[in-house]
């Protein structure tokens, strides 16, 4: 009912009806319903068309790789084939090798990140028996991502095999044969002479007979370099260069392709010993270098191999500690406002009061992050673990009391290995603008800026660093490598991920 406040004012009624807000809120949320499952799907066919286009050119590179000598034996990690890929031969090898290119063949900043079986992302397996990745869409795997931290990497030197034939060393020939390929090659001079009287492409015109070579009266034409003798092949060794189980060691590494004994002596040297006379697999100490040669006893139709060269250290089986966190030294604008409480590892920043009219209003929560770390037990060099979880509430400030940046002093306690390490985590703290259209880009965010870790941490003689990313996230939030975002008014949990890894 509407009561006249006026003569002057009638009552007037005005408005829609119950069933025309009930319809037109359902079309509202089909729409959306629809738009979502659109752009849902937008976002997965992008997905899968990366994967499977980067799958073809991985693929593509790993038949260069091969088919220029590279071998892709024992691998079966992706980003132990992907550390093959950005290898290089040696300058000096690189001048004698025929064929295919000899340098990195992908761009050294790619890296395999994990996809869990649970996940609806397409994600690439690789199969070591068949030397290639393919497309899974069940089951763990990974995708391929950029990391800027790898960009400045310096390129690993490898020795590879050759073909049969290789661009010579010291003789005036082009090709120098392989050990067992073609050894009776025939022998002539680099040129040769053209017959006189045979014509040219005019008719009736005699090719001009060449110049004879100078004649020393004494000795008489000047004879052709003699051809290059081949040479023995590079030994090989059954284990690979790199990391072993500490458990293993002393490693006991044997040579697979000894030439017969009436064409070659075997040696090898460790370290910076001797060369001694191989007469079975070498005991190899921890953190070690074996080289090993053939010298030729058939002078007339071989000569001395190349050295092959291989180093070997320990890396323990299983890493145990715990971890824990605390915030300090905040920076921001100079209206900072901050606490930080609960055994240091709560970090509250900016003033979520403003003043409308004279008269403060509180609008809720400011911004927290809390950290709170995880014991790990038995993890291996090599293998990514949780270090713990952040909690992050995007909540209110204004007048810029905001903080930009804080630091987190990770503590690591590893008592197998009596060892006690701290290094400090460098967090920027975005606050971006907030758009009621676009979630994403109304998500605050939490970036780190030093994710390779130089700790002091050495076993076994062997120096380590940490390498660190973010991981999972709740549906509150979503994560790169290096950053964790929270939705606008939301708290979200991000894991925070370690590596331990050789220096």
């Amino acid at each position: 009912m509407c009561s006249p406040l006026s003569a002057s004012h009638r009552c007037r009624t005005s408005g829609i009806s119950i069933i025309e807000m009930t319809l037109t809120i359902a079309a509202i949320g089909i729409l959306a319903t629809v738009s979502s499952i659109a752009v849902n799907g937008v976002y997965r066919n992008t997905q899968h068309r990366k994967v499977e286009t980067d799958v073809q050119t991985l693929n593509s590179a790993i038949r260069v790789y091969l088919s220029n000598g590279g071998s892709l034996d024992t691998l079966s990690d992706p980003n132990d084939v992907l550390s093959k890929l950005k290898t290089t031969r040696s300058k000096s090898d690189k001048t004698l090798h025929v064929g295919a290119p000899s340098g990195r063949l992908i761009d050294p900043r790619i890296t395999a990140t994990p996809v869990t079986g649970d996940s609806w992302k397409l994600r690439a397996v690789y199969q070591a028996n068949e030397n290639h990745f393919e497309t899974v869409s069940t089951g763990d795997g990974v995708e391929f991502v950029l990391d800027e931290n790898l960009a400045e990497s310096a390129a690993v030197i490898e020795t590879r095999s050759h073909g049969a034939v290789n661009y010579a060393k010291n003789s005036g020939w082009v090709w120098d044969h392989g050990a067992t390929v073609n050894p009776n090659a025939p022998k002539g001079p680099n040129t040769f002479a053209t017959n006189p009287g045979i014509q040219d492409s005019t008719p009736g015109t005699p090719v001009t007979p060449p110049t004879p070579p100078p004649t020393d009266p004494g000795t008489g034409p000047t004879p052709p370099a003699p051809p290059q003798i081949p040479q023995l092949p590079t030994p090989q060794f059954d284990k690979v260069a790199g990391a072993h189980p500490e458990k293993d060691f002393p490693l006991m590494v044997g040579i697979t392709n000894t030439p017969s004994s009436d064409i070659a002596k075997i040696i090898y040297q460790l370290g910076t010993g001797n060369w001694t006379s191989y007469t079975g697999p070498v005991s190899v100490p921890m953190n070690t270098q074996l080289k090993a040669q053939f010298l030729t006893k058939d002078t007339a139709n071989y000569r001395d191999s190349s050295e092959k060269s291989s180093y070997y250290y320990p890396v323990p089986e299983s890493l145990s500690g715990d971890v824990d966190g605390n915030f300090h030294s905040p920076v921001g604008g100079p209206t900072l406002s901050y606490e930080i409480t609960n055994s240091d590892d709560r970090f509250a920043h900016g003033n979520p009061v403003y003043v409308l009219d004279g008269e403060p209003i509180n609008s809720g929560e400011p911004n927290v992050l809390t950290f709170n770390g995880k014991g790990f037990s038995n993890i291996p060099p090599g293998q990514k673990f949780s270090l713990g979880e952040f909690f992050y509430h995007n909540g209110s400030s204004f007048y810029d009391s905001h903080a930009t940046g804080v630091a987190l002093r990770i503590q690591l306690n590893l008592p197998d290995r009596g060892a006690v390490i701290s290094f400090n985590l460098n967090l920027d703290l975005i606050n971006t603008e907030n758009d009621p259209d676009d979630a994403q880009a109304s998500a605050d965010y939490v970036k780190i800026t030093n994710l390779t870790q130089n700790i002091p941490l050495q076993i076994n003689g062997v120096n380590y660093r940490i390498q660190l990313e973010f991981g999972s996230t709740d549906s509150f939030g979503f994560s790169s490598k290096s950053q964790f975002h929270v939705y606008e008014g939301a708290t979200g949990r991000g894991e925070l991920l370690g590596t331990f890894l050789p220096r």
